[in-house]
């Protein structure tokens, strides 16, 4: 029987990398959900519920949703342990490069749904976006190399921040082996 598996759209590409060759089934929510708690929180709990199952594996961050952890173990699923996709991602990485400057992240999916998440969501225009990301030095764009990077999004995402975008080659290994490790944890 497969596993059932929960997790955010923006991490649908990397994801289904990792479980190739696997047998789970997996139900993805709205990439962006995490700017609003009270959809989340739904979102999440309607999706647990409709799951049927003990034992889901809920691949989101922990501080997606203040209340994650005890809305996923009340039913009684299981989340990774990173606090968000970004960790998830890099691991030990994260604060070797989080220590060489200010960094804002991104995956393909965010670059995907960042007007959804940034205009839509939060309701930033350009002046929001330049006060916010203002802080950040560059944006480093994870790529895994699963998806193509698209030169126009982001000179889009760009023309909005108004902060350098760099592309950082990264693997999905440490992604694996947290994924591997919250799979192994509902056989138990």
């Amino acid at each position: 029987m497969p596993q059932k598996i929960l997790c955010c759209g923006i991490l649908e590409k990397e994801l289904e990398h990792v479980l190739q060759g696997k047998e789970a089934e997996i139900h993805y929510l709205e990439p962006g959900l995490h700017v609003d708690f009270d959809k989340l929180g739904k979102a999440l709990v309607q999706a647990l519920d409709g799951m049927n199952e003990d034992s889901v594996a809920v691949v989101f961050g922990l501080q997606c949703h203040p209340e994650m952890e005890r809305m996923v173990t009340r039913r009684g699923g299981r989340v990774i342990r990173a606090k968000n996709c970004i960790e998830m991602l890099l691991g030990e990485r994260l604060a070797e490069l989080d220590a060489g400057g200010r960094n804002f992240y991104l995956t393909a999916g965010w670059l995907e749904n960042w007007r959804r998440i940034f205009i839509e969501g939060l309701k930033w225009d350009e002046i929001d976006a330049r006060q916010n990301f203002g802080y950040y030095d560059r944006v480093l764009l994870l790529d895994a190399g699963i998806t193509p990077v698209d030169d126009e999004k982001i000179l889009e995402f760009f023309d909005y921040t108004q902060v350098p975008v760099e592309i950082l080659p990264i693997d999905l290994e440490h992604f694996r082996r947290e994924v591997e490790k919250l799979l192994e944890e509902g056989k138990s």
